[in-house]
């Protein structure tokens, strides 16, 4: 069985998967490269369930997989598997690692956006699928509550959300802070965060030490943390009442934070219910201020 070439960093560490797969993809069988396409678009889900399943999703035979393992100089299933956890477990799936790895498709493929934005759906209808109903409720009541101030604040990636979030809440509510970008001025209001506060928190891999921080203190002062995320185990979880787990998967180098975006959406539309009468109200007001704007310009 020829076996391929296992290639370590300058620190002695072992490549991960998809490295692997990037080393010795020039030496794969078509059988191979369907195998390892699936495995890479798929990645790492795709390895982590049983290993006829993989194969017959990737239209494959199972004596093709282990021959791709064997090249991978992967010992067996039960082998990739130990790796793929170990990978999630430290964070490898880096945009740099999916890149190396990834094989665009060619020039005016005719199928590419169309296979984009059905992965993008996938990860809305799949998140919308994994939520509770009472939880989502229960959140869409506290960011309605009009006597719980709403702080929120997001990582790097994910702070365009948080101001989604923000900017419409401060329409339909008001007495809501966007904390921004500037972490170190984030203690300065944090001081004035307490039991009726309601605190938002989005973070999604790779984590940020300011936003968990963030959670963290939030927590410490009483507040009610609502944690928008991509694992249910993120770091941010540990300080949340409540989690909201989207799907993340992409195409490719990049993840998505489309179903993030969506359940916030979601979120901002049900709390506009709840808040009734009170919120046309408020869209006047506001609207009766822009026309004085306007008029004034």
């Amino acid at each position: 069985m020829i076996r391929g070439r296992s290639v370590r960093g300058d620190d002695g560490r072992q490549p991960t998967v998809l490295q692997a797969i990037s080393v010795n993809r020039s030496s794969l069988t078509t059988g191979e490269d369907r195998a390892a396409t699936y495995l890479v678009s798929h990645y790492p889900a795709a390895g982590l369930g049983p290993m006829a399943r993989f194969a017959r999703a990737a239209g494959i035979s199972p004596q093709t997989v282990m021959r791709l393992l064997a090249k991978l100089d992967i010992a067996n299933w039960e082998a990739l598997q130990e790796r793929l956890r170990a990978e999630l477990a430290t964070e490898q799936s880096s945009p740099l690692g999916r890149w190396t790895a990834y094989r665009p498709r060619p020039v005016g493929s005719a199928d590419w956006l169309q296979d984009f934005g059905v992965r993008l759906a996938r990860n809305v209808t799949d998140t919308f699928a994994a939520l509770t109903p009472s939880d989502f409720e229960a959140m869409a009541a506290l960011l309605a509550d009009r006597r719980r101030p709403v702080v929120v604040a997001g990582g790097r990636f994910t702070h365009q959300i948080a101001v989604v979030l923000a900017r419409h809440l401060q329409i339909v509510r008001g007495g809501v802070q966007d904390f921004g970008t500037l972490s170190a001025t984030w203690p300065d209001r944090l001081v004035d965060v307490d039991k009726k506060t309601t605190a938002v928190a989005f973070d999604v891999r790779r984590y940020s030490r300011e936003t968990i921080r963030f959670a963290a203190a939030a927590a410490k002062q009483g507040a009610t943390v609502i944690a928008v995320t991509d694992d249910a185990k993120a770091p941010i979880t540990a300080y949340a009442t409540y989690s909201i787990v989207g799907r993340f998967q992409g195409v490719g180098t990049w993840d998505s934070i489309m179903a993030h975006l969506a359940i916030t959406e979601a979120l901002v539309a049900r709390v506009t219910e709840l808040s009734g009468g009170r919120t046309a109200d408020r869209l006047a007001r506001i609207d009766a201020i822009h026309a004085a704007f306007e008029y004034d310009t």
